[in-house]
């Protein structure tokens, strides 16, 4: 009970309310297009094939959505059978590029998830190196990922992938995963969540290669956190703030690719000099990278780079025969 009410307290913080209030509404959304993709299954399960499958659901397909990204750069052809998936990984790179990892900081529901946990929990601290240590890892999964499975998959395996009947329900078959979990998926969730429990923000910090992928484009944001040290009084309350447990207080400027520019640090600062995000205010920079998400997503709307080109009735077909083939 306490735990809980920790977390509330996390959520109604005034300092960063308006970052929690986004996170919200990001996860709100995911939950709604996970419900309507569940009654598109259900209908489909009964024969229906009138309902559209929510475009949105495909965010949670990256791998398809890298090679269709190689196909897009080598040929110019865009993915017609995920093209959401394609979308929200062009847009999430060009928030990253720009508003650092945004994505992480604002839009992810792991992402806030993970923070509630690590709020409500033991936040053991850790040394430095351990923690540069356990960073890698996420860079190595995330190289693995790229070189392995983009980098050396062919043109020709490229296209035969993403027209395979798997990869056109390749989305159910990952709700399967979250709604018929294995006894081996429900232990290593479990094990994520204690680590997460005992340190603060353990998934996204140290395991996460979306995030990884994330922070490299982030690199090249022009709007990093900036440090006047001359302004600033050692309270050390932006390095506690921080949620990728970065030692603010002793930078200059945040170059670091686990910075999410969630802007926590600049939003308790002790005084209006001592951090910056450059000349423009950091809550215009949060409004910015909302508004720049939605006309993203409802221009591809406009311009048919959301729904996919599999009609319901061939992704029913597809979805029956794979699980015939799997009994």
């Amino acid at each position: 009970m306490a735990a809980f009410t920790h977390s509330l307290s996390f959520l109604s913080s005034h300092r960063t309310q308006v970052r929690r209030a986004v996170q919200v509404f990001f996860l709100a959304v995911t939950a709604y297009v996970g419900a309507s993709f569940h009654f598109f299954l259900s209908a489909l399960g009964r024969g229906d094939a009138s309902l559209t499958k929510p475009g949105g659901v495909e965010a949670f397909l990256p791998i398809s959505a890298l090679l269709g990204l190689k196909r897009l750069l080598l040929t110019g052809r865009y993915d017609l059978i995920h093209p959401a998936g394609l979308t929200l990984l062009l847009v999430f790179l060009a928030i990253s590029l720009v508003f650092k990892r945004g994505f992480c900081g604002y839009i992810c529901p792991v992402g806030l998830v993970s923070e509630v946990v690590g709020f409500a929990g033991k936040d053991l601290p850790l040394p430095q190196w351990a923690a540069r240590t356990l960073s890698a890892l996420k860079y190595v999964l995330l190289a693995f990922f790229l070189y392995s499975i983009v980098w050396m998959m062919p043109l020709e395996a490229i296209d035969g992938f993403l027209n395979a009947p798997f990869n056109k329900v390749s989305d159910a078959k990952l709700m399967d995963f979250f709604t018929a979990p294995s006894t081996v998926t429900l232990v290593v969730l479990a094990v994520l969540a204690v680590l997460g429990y005992l340190v603060r923000n353990f998934w996204c910090r140290f395991l996460c290669p979306y995030g990884a992928l994330m922070g490299l484009a982030s690199l090249l944001s022009p709007f990093k956190v900036q440090r006047d040290a001359e302004a600033c009084i050692d309270c050390l309350k932006c390095t506690r703030a921080c949620p990728a447990g970065i030692q603010v207080h002793q930078a200059g400027t945040i170059h670091s690719p686990e910075c999410i520019g969630c802007h926590d640090c600049v939003r308790v600062r002790a005084n209006d000099r001592c951090l910056k995000t450059g000349r423009v205010d950091y809550r215009r920079l949060a409004l910015a990278l909302f508004c720049v998400f939605w006309a993203a997503v409802f221009l591809a709307m406009a311009t048919g780079y959301w729904d996919s080109a599999v009609s319901s009735l061939e992704y029913r077909f597809w979805l029956e025969r794979l699980r015939r083939l799997a009994h």
